[in-house]
């Protein structure tokens, strides 16, 4: 889920850039490329995309009778050829075609005006940078009105596909996520705790982060130079190492934004930016995990699996990872997830860190036709069929109900994921127009200080330098349409 989110965001850098360069309006009159109406104000970012819900979006009518076929980028191990099959025999007029891109394809498409209808993208990373474009399809107006998706039945989380030009959370509709977790949650391998000799920390509430840290330390174990156990994996895929979404979350509990109002600059320089990249250095440092600086190529998913690491950073839908492993699914009791850490004292949040989902792309020739699928997707059969694995979160609050609650495991992380759900309705403050950026500019300056040929002032410095010529470039794209 979050492997896709950080692909997705730099399809986003780049259609800001690559999509100045083709004509993009692919048979359709009301695009931005034409007429602009529909991007913020380049200069302040503030100004709230004009409502087009109701318009057919200058798109080609199909006769009566005539098969259109829809185009999404959502993949087949989301919509699967069978769910195809079904929604086109209830809907005969309609044909489906998954279009599989990567990021580069997906750029190239959005330029030339060639791009899937239904495009798939995380809603707290790419959303934002679409609006702001003009290729999402304002939904509103069709979501008001559907008698598939309730608008009293949508948890809050939904909220995160709503984009006023400035703030994620407020303004038009643009979207629905297909599923979403309280991605900063942290499981835990009780095996793992036990050969520590250090109890499971109590799941009715949550750990600061420097909490989580000290726990990792603890939960380290080590035969001279040898690890035998980590304490910690900061992600399922990859190293423990900081990282520029998991910093988000941290200053959204601190209560503390690096973007600008108007999102034209960012200003890494703050006392917690600092206290967060320390707190993770440290980490690096004291061998908690797989990192740069013991090269342990071994990813934090692989080393929890095989009893090598104690805790995970992961969402919810990492409890259908855990339930599915043929090694995991014998011994269910033995894992657990915690709330999600708070900041010193911060407040508690539990964001989303991706929300993936779908738009509409507004230079669509059938966009009737494509609500028509997105309608069934996003709130139809495949939702219910999606909660009921527990790959994810639903959207509604009536398929809550679907999700497994069997073992005792389930009812462990079910227990810990109602009391997190009370401080989901937060969002990353996410600059629309850094983007994909983030993260490697952040990368790019924090890794130096693992090996002591940086320091921390440095760091700041160089990020806040190298995001504002990101983010500038990006506002000079928009502002040339």
């Amino acid at each position: 889920m979050r492997k896709w989110s950080i692909m997705l965001t730099a399809v986003t850098a780049a259609a800001v850039v690559l999509s100045g360069c083709g004509n993009n309006n692919n048979g359709g009159g009301n695009t931005a490329e034409n007429n602009g109406a529909n991007a913020p104000a380049a200069n302040n970012g503030a100004n709230a995309p004009a409502n087009d819900a109701g318009t057919d979006n200058g798109g080609d009518k199909p006769a009566s009778g005539e098969v259109v076929t829809i185009r999404t980028s959502i993949s087949d191990g989301e919509l699967s050829k069978e769910q195809i099959a079904e929604f086109e025999k209830e809907h005969p007029n309609i044909k489906i075609q998954i279009d599989a891109v990567d990021a580069t394809k997906l750029a190239a498409q959005l330029a030339t005006g060639d791009a899937p209808d239904v495009i798939r993208l995380s809603g707290v990373f790419d959303l934002p940078g679409y609006v702001i474009k003009g290729i999402a399809l304002d939904l509103t107006d069709r979501m008001n009105t559907s008698t598939v998706i309730k608008q009293d039945d949508l948890l809050p989380i939904s909220n995160v596909y709503r984009f006023d030009g400035k703030t994620v959370g407020t303004g038009p509709v643009y979207g629905l996520p297909k599923d979403w977790s309280n991605d900063y949650a942290i499981f835990y391998n009780k095996k793992l705790f036990d050969a520590a000799g250090v109890p499971v920390p109590d799941a009715s509430k949550p750990l600061t982060w420097p909490e989580v840290m000290d726990l990792a330390k603890k939960l380290t174990i080590k035969d001279g130079d040898k690890i035998k156990q980590y304490g910690l994996a900061a992600n399922e895929w990859g190293k423990t190492e900081p990282n520029f979404n998991n910093l988000l979350q941290y200053l959204l509990s601190a209560g503390v934004n690096i973007s600008s109002d108007d999102n034209s600059s960012v200003d890494f320089n703050k006392p917690e930016v600092k206290d967060y990249i320390n707190m993770w250095v440290d980490a690096v440092k004291s061998n908690v995990g797989p990192n740069s600086v013991n090269n342990d190529q071994t990813s934090g998913g692989d080393l929890f699996f095989k009893d090598q690491v104690a805790m995970i950073i992961d969402g919810y839908w990492y409890s259908g990872a855990i339930r599915s492993n043929e090694g995991a699914k014998t011994h269910l009791a033995d894992y657990g997830m915690l709330p999600t850490p708070i900041a010193p004292n911060g407040a508690r949040v539990a964001p989303t860190g991706g929300a993936t989902g779908a738009i509409i792309n507004k230079a669509s020739k059938h966009p009737d036709e494509a609500w028509t699928f997105y309608e069934w997707f996003f709130g139809g059969k495949p939702a219910d069929d999606r909660a009921s694995t527990g790959w994810g979160l639903p959207a509604f609050k009536s398929k809550m109900e679907l999700l497994p609650k069997e073992s005792d495991f389930d009812k462990q992380v079910n227990t810990v994921l109602q009391d997190e759900q009370n401080y989901t309705g937060q969002y990353l403050n996410v600059n629309p127009y850094l983007a994909g950026g983030g993260w490697a500019i952040f990368d790019k300056y924090v890794q130096p200080l693992y090996f002591g040929k940086s320091n921390i002032d440095e760091a700041v410095a160089g990020m806040t330098k190298d995001a504002n010529v990101a983010i500038q470039e990006a506002k000079d794209a928009v502002d040339s349409q």
